[in-house]
């Protein structure tokens, strides 16, 4: 990185900032100028999940640990958790998006980290704006906003940042290098999405190889060793201001859907994270990968095509097809066609940038070239997965944490990165060399690469063709006709921004441009070329006035049902039960939306809640049979619409709490999960005694009761009574760590009962009971966390200093 100086040689970096922010404001200007927002699936379903926090946090005036509105409950460290360093990281996270709207500032944070991390790899400012707009309007990137995967997005920005830390303290600008790290890792964490972080990891890995190879071959071990160490401290303090976030989700991700699950699978082994199916369900097909040049040619998006007039709508409509059935036809097969069961978009990078990659490697040091194209290719063959299944399966197996994930597609946003900044440290190189012969030809066969790549796909295009008997031929026939030339068409489209960017490039090597006019056109062509693409999955359309965003909307169900009083009772909406929030705004789900779920919930769901979903719709009654599983989780309404008639009483629900008669000793998770199925759950209760010390027998007289009196979802108090010493169930998710329980006052240990619910031993006579969520790596990690944030203000202030002082010297080290 060249040295920035205060004075002219800053005004470079002002106008990319003013650049940046404009393109972020006409990204999304209804949002800044009409007091719009933009429909986003997760952000509203974020919302419906962490309405009952927010709610008590206002009432009560401290952090709701555990949240009932969910998955009949869960920890809320992943819905809406605040620690007390969150201010600082705020702070700093505003100062670097100039406080924009949120959404705006997502592509802002974008072009702003990686002009950074292009800086420091030596490119200068005119072309760095270019790439950092390619990076930030890559369509993943773009898609992902608009779909409200805001801490996934926050994340891929902060990538680039904490990379250009670390290649400027290898490059000897220690100081500046270490601070940058340090703050950029600890925002990395702060956004929370650790699948994104991991896959940093592994591409700073891959650096530090390459790094370490080029240290033994140069015998500069000790050097390279003492850069290590810095790095290992700055990413110490990283931890330590995320240290409770850190801790609270290593705790909570051994009980989770990522821990290793207790039941035995059919082969009669125990699985160490998530399943391979459900992990792989979303892998890119080996040849998608080339949407990152033509994004086009597998479709685009699933229901969009990019036709006003296709050849299957002419033939349809001489067979006399409807037009509302035509436009559906045309949806399911003109839109995408890959190997995922269905996509938002493709991952575009940019033909520009394409072309770029592919002329950097003419012109690179070849000791960048192996670290970025290694990691460019690494990372494509993960986000193939179960099409790669040699490579996929055995990192799966063995590669330290790699199967707590899902969605192996993810695994692009290490191309997304090296790709641009490969391609852009190539066009710096072929700026600054001399106009030679043969840096011409080398251009020209960079050209005639991407250019012969781009037609071999245009004559040889081969979609998947439709499959099935029942289709006719001249419906496949007009279908395979219409996908080839939509890829057709993008081809061009393609091979018509690469030639004119090299037009350009040729142009200012043979003195007939200008340095400034060719960066200016290269920022036009980026523009153009990307943000074209990214406008074919989002318009005006998805933008709607605050006021209109009706998604929460209080129905007729919902009003009814809360006429109910109950301190505490759950609902299950039939309408798709796992996998939307909007019940938990209102009410206790039984299901939810949430990509952790406790592990033996889930169990639950796959075994019981699933059958009875489907039983109760198919029967259309409540009965004890299909009601089973949800009666023991106090599903007391069940919903089947919005309409007041669609909301039905479970007279079977058993209530918070009940004493039981028997206890049915199992020996192992397999067994207490089956057992469910054969045992009457009222008077009964399941318990795993390898697990748990099993009272003698379960006492209780006709005059047994016990109720719940108040309630907080981390704080539940319950009265009882009981002429026996007896055994209470209560319907609430049992979790091992955190929950502290006391029967007048004195503490006491809870049992599992039931695979999945708290149960407790009882003595005689009249008591309270009290179960409280207080677990340490919330309590004692949040101190930590301060402690640490106030030194990291510390370490910011001293940044700012350090940053004027090294703008006035020269580097330690140059490296280009």
């Amino acid at each position: 990185m060249k040295n920035i100086r205060f004075g002219k040689q800053i005004l470079p970096h002002i106008i990319a900032v003013v650049i940046f922010l404009i393109v972020s404001i006409i990204l999304y200007y209804p949002i800044i100028l009409e007091n719009k927002t933009l429909i986003q699936n997760d952000i509203n379903q974020g919302k419906g999940a962490s309405e009952e926090i927010v709610k008590y946090r206002k009432e009560l005036g401290r952090e709701i640990l555990w949240t009932n509105s969910m998955f009949s409950g869960m920890p809320s460290y992943f819905i809406n958790l605040r620690w007390s360093g969150d201010k600082f990281m705020s702070v700093a996270q505003d100062v670097l998006t100039l406080h924009l709207p949120r959404t705006v500032k997502e592509n802002f944070l974008a072009f702003l980290t990686f002009y950074i991390l292009l800086l420091v790899f030596g490119v200068r400012p005119g072309l760095a704006v270019a790439g950092a707009l390619a990076y930030g309007l890559s369509t993943f990137y773009v898609i992902s906003i608009i779909a409200g995967h805001m801490w996934k997005v926050r994340a891929i920005a902060y990538m680039p940042l904490v990379l250009a830390g670390i290649h400027s303290v290898y490059q000897g600008r220690k100081k500046t290098g270490f601070i940058l790290t340090a703050f950029a890792l600890a925002l990395e964490l702060y956004a929370n999405h650790l699948q994104i972080t991991y896959y940093l990891l592994l591409l700073v890995i891959i650096y530090g190889l390459f790094r370490l190879w080029e240290a033994i071959r140069q015998k500069q071990i000790k050097d390279f060793s003492v850069k290590t160490g810095l790095l290992i401290l700055a990413a110490l303090l990283a931890l330590g201001i995320n240290l409770g976030r850190i801790w609270t989700t290593l705790e909570y991700g051994k009980y989770s859907i990522r821990g290793k699950s207790e039941l035995s699978t059919p082969a009669g082994h125990v699985s160490g994270g998530l399943d391979r199916d459900y992990a792989f369900a979303w892998s890119s097909g080996k040849w998608e990968t080339l949407t990152i040049f033509i994004p086009n040619l597998y479709g685009g998006a699933s229901g969009k095509h990019a036709l006003k007039h296709s050849e299957l709508s002419g033939v349809l409509k001489q067979n006399n097809v409807p037009e509302n059935q035509i436009r559906q036809y045309e949806a399911a097969t003109l839109g995408y066609w890959g190997t995922q069961p269905g996509t938002a978009g493709p991952v575009y990078v940019g033909a520009i940038v394409f072309f770029l990659f592919v002329l950097a490697l003419f012109f690179v040091d070849k000791k960048f070239i192996w670290w970025l194209v290694a990691a460019t290719f690494i990372s494509i063959m993960l986000s193939w997965g179960k099409n790669f299944e040699s490579f996929n399966y055995f990192m799966f197996d063995y590669f330290p944490g790699y199967n707590k994930f899902r969605a192996v597609t993810m695994t692009i946003v290490i191309a997304m990165l090296t790709i641009p900044l490969l391609g852009f440290m190539g066009l710096e190189q072929v700026i600054r060399l001399d106009n030679g012969k043969k840096v011409i030809k080398k251009m020209f066969i960079a050209l005639g690469i991407t250019v012969g790549l781009g037609l071999l796909i245009a004559l040889f295009a081969n979609p998947p063709a439709l499959q099935g008997a029942q289709i006719p031929a001249w419906f496949r026939d007009a279908v395979d006709a219409d996908r080839k030339y939509i890829i057709r068409i993008d081809v061009f489209r393609s091979l018509f921004f690469v030639l004119i960017t090299f037009t350009g490039l040729y142009l200012y090597k043979t003195k007939k441009l200008s340095e400034t006019v060719f960066s200016i056109a290269l920022v036009v062509l980026i523009l153009l070329d990307i943000g074209m693409v990214d406008a074919r999955y989002y318009n005006k359309s998805d933008f709607v006035r605050k006021s209109r965003n009706n998604f929460f909307a209080e129905t007729p169900a919902d009003k009814e049902i809360l006429k109910d009083q109950g301190l505490s009772y759950r609902v299950f909406n039939l309408q798709n039960p796992f996998n939307e929030a909007r019940t938990s705004y209102y009410h206790k789900s039984i299901g939810g939306y949430h990509g952790a779920k406790i592990r033996r919930y889930q169990d639950i769901i796959s075994r019981y809640l699933s059958k009875e979903h489907d039983r109760i719709i198919s029967d259309k009654r409540l009965n004890a049979q299909n009601t089973k599983i949800l009666s023991m989780l106090n599903a007391k309404y069940i919903m089947a619409g919005p309409q007041r008639e669609a909301v039905f009483k479970n007279r079977f629900a058993g209530g918070n709490a009940w004493f039981v008669e028997n206890i049915l000793k199992v020996h192992n998770p397999d067994e207490e999960i089956a057992a469910l199925s054969t045992t009457d759950l009222k008077t009964t209760a399941v318990i795993d005694e390898s697990k748990f010390n099993i009272p003698a027998n379960a006492g209780t007289d006709s005059t047994a009761r016990i109720s719940l009196t108040a309630y907080e979802p981390d704080h539940l108090t319950y009265e009882s009574s009981n002429g026996k010493k007896g055994l209470a169930v209560f319907s609430e998710v049992f979790y091992p760590v955190g929950w502290i329980v006391r029967i007048d006052g004195r503490e006491a240990r809870q049992l599992r009962a039931n695979y999945i619910l708290r149960a407790l031993e009882i003595p005689e006579g009249n008591h309270t009971i009290e179960f409280s969520f207080r677990p340490d790596s919330y309590y004692v990690g949040d101190k930590i966390t301060f402690t640490v944030s106030l030194i990291y203000v510390l370490m910011l202030i001293f940044a700012v200093y350090l940053v004027y002082k090294e703008s006035k010297s020269v580097p330690e080290e140059q490296e280009t």
